[in-house]
């Protein structure tokens, strides 16, 4: 008698058109059905959604559904998280698909084996336990008002940051703030993002939801307006993916007393100098 048995594994669909920020078409992706095709021409295994190919089957994983494809096995695959794909100019450029896949198994016949943590594709000795979350990529909004500019100079590429909900901001009731470790503001979650009341990033938080973010790169200079390209993760992201990341405030400024102490040491030094000259006098 046949048994039921499951697998779960992430694609790459660079043929995933549709805006999957944290969006309303992020969730209509999750539940949709797609099918398994093996390529006429290779061992890969082609994702097929609305019959179109979107995509491939990670090969550690294909080479065992194609097999089991030539030898009529059929597979039902559902997705369960959908999210976007950035290239190095935050541009969209298809998504990651997290799919649930299920198979029938004859007596005697091979489990479809696979590894447990997408990032283990390229390092099959890696030993994680869980997927790595997903993350995605957006610029900070506002970073030249109320002194901003002064607060980024003093920044720097992988300093994490904390979201905080402003609910009663009387501009936009899904305003979310881009604050450092040490409570500076740098600015906001464009409300392309966030949108409140419509699915958003800041509806998720409202619900409980909790994110980690840190600063991807920072732009402008040179006599333009500096600007901030975060990374977003959902739950403790970091804290596996990019274990890097540093826990200070920022790793290049200067502690806030410092500055107090060199003009304590200046104003020391002056007023030396005023009792020297009224002694000469």
């Amino acid at each position: 008698m046949a048994k039921r048995r499951v697998f779960k594994t992430r694609a790459k669909c660079p043929g995933v058109s549709a805006d999957l920020g944290p969006t309303a078409n992020q969730q209509l992706m999750i539940g949709r059905e797609v099918t398994f095709d093996k390529s006429s021409s290779s061992s890969e295994v082609n994702i097929i959604m609305d019959g179109a190919i979107v995509g491939q089957i990670d090969t550690a994983v294909g080479n065992s559904v194609a097999l089991a494809l030539e030898r009529g096995q059929s597979f039902t695959a559902v997705i369960e998280k959908a999210f976007p794909m950035y290239n190095d100019k935050f541009k969209q450029i298809g998504a990651y698909m997290d799919l649930k896949v299920e198979y029938l198994l004859e007596k005697g016949q091979p489990a479809i084996e696979t590894i447990r943590c997408w990032r283990c594709v390229d390092s099959p000795d890696a030993s994680h336990e869980q997927y790595a979350s997903e993350s995605f990529f957006t610029k900070v909004a506002g970073v030249t008002f109320e002194g901003r500019q002064r607060i980024i100079s003093r920044c720097s590429d992988g300093e994490p940051l904390k979201l905080v909900r402003e609910p009663d901001n009387r501009y936009d009731k899904g305003a979310i703030k881009v604050m450092r470790l040490n409570g500076q503001q740098i600015g906001y979650i464009s409300h392309d993002v966030s949108r409140g009341g419509g699915g958003g990033l800041a509806d998720r938080m409202d619900r409980g939801s909790e994110y980690q973010c840190r600063i991807s790169n920072i732009t402008g200079g040179d006599g333009w307006a500096l600007g901030v390209n975060i990374e977003i993760a959902e739950g403790e992201g970091f804290a596996d993916v990019f274990p890097e990341a540093k826990t200070s405030a920022s790793l290049n400024e200067k502690p806030a007393h410092s500055n107090l102490g060199w003009l304590l040491v200046v104003a020391v030094v002056v007023l030396f100098v005023i009792i020297v000259i009224i002694q000469i006098k």
